[in-house]
């Protein structure tokens, strides 16, 4: 058996909620993850032999930074996508941005710029969000993070169902359909205002943006982790996702199980279960 790279997670928020499961899981060398289509439970080996990197995804990493020696213990080959736009209208218990970006710096300085991600994502217009809401929101942020970030990732919301009615259920917010040249010219002004900070922009799974200055994104990179931590990482594409550029990961997260409330995402469904997991502090 190989090593792998533990992605934790896209379906739920571990650094911000589940930190300290998080670390007790790794204490104890394994955990068990239900397949979020087939149910099955699926084991997890997270003893140092078996783990080539941890991929982080995350709006708040606040409550991981104490935890950063324990983890390191396992491996310190550590990824970090930082989700970091200043929409408090409709992500609804994020930190404020000002904080978010203290704590990207700080993961900079400890480790490297090469391996964060910043991400200012999804882009949700909506009959009372502009563009020119995002993009000043996206000026604030840049200015903040030029010398620490070098690369940031977009996309615009994906219009799911379920999104389209949570929309209408807790907001008087609905979205506004955009051509894709518009898109396109919006993702390139947001590019060049990036370029004068030295960041460069890429595109997740909205392979329509990508031009000269928006590059095609890949969360999970295996060629770009072998370079950052000198290790060889297979590159075997395993996309999530119509359009997703990723290698084989193992996400360990569970759908409905985030408490951020962001009006716009698909993988929380229900909120009871969202409370109980949260007050449990245990995903599975």
């Amino acid at each position: 058996m190989g090593k792998s790279v533990i992605s934790a997670s896209r379906r739920t928020d571990i650094p911000a909620f589940y930190s300290d499961w998080f670390v007790n899981r790794l204490r104890s060398g394994y955990l068990y993850v239900k397949h979020p289509f087939s149910k099955e439970q699926l084991y997890v080996s997270l003893k140092p032999e078996r783990v080539e990197a941890i991929v982080f995804w995350s709006k708040n990493f606040s409550p991981l930074l104490s935890k950063l020696e324990a983890i390191e213990e396992v491996t310190k080959n550590l990824f970090f996508h930082f989700t970091i736009t200043g929409n408090q209208e409709l992500e609804l218990n994020v930190p404020p941005y000002e904080e978010a970006v203290e704590d990207f710096i700080y993961l900079a300085k400890r480790y490297s710029s090469r391996q964060l991600i910043w991400r200012f994502d999804p882009i949700c217009i909506t009959n009372k969000l502009s563009f020119k809401f995002y993009e000043d929101l996206f000026i604030k942020c840049v200015k903040r993070l030029k010398g620490h970030a070098r690369k940031c990732y977009i996309s615009f919301v994906t219009p799911y169902k379920k999104v389209i009615k949570n929309l209408e259920k807790y907001t008087n917010h609905f979205l506004v359909e955009l051509a894709v040249e518009e898109k396109r010219s919006y993702a390139n002004r947001l590019a060049e205002i990036a370029d004068l900070y030295d960041i460069k922009l890429y595109a997740c799974c909205n392979d329509y943006l990508l031009s000269d200055r928006v590059l095609k994104g890949s969360c999970i990179n295996g060629s770009y982790l072998s370079e950052i931590f000198d290790t060889y990482i297979e590159n075997q594409r395993a996309p999530s996702r119509k359009e997703c550029g990723c290698t084989k990961s193992i996400d360990i997260g569970t759908y409905n199980s985030c408490a951020h409330g962001c009006i716009y995402c698909y993988a929380n469904t229900d909120k009871e279960k969202v409370s109980r997991l949260v007050a449990r502090q245990k995903i599975c």
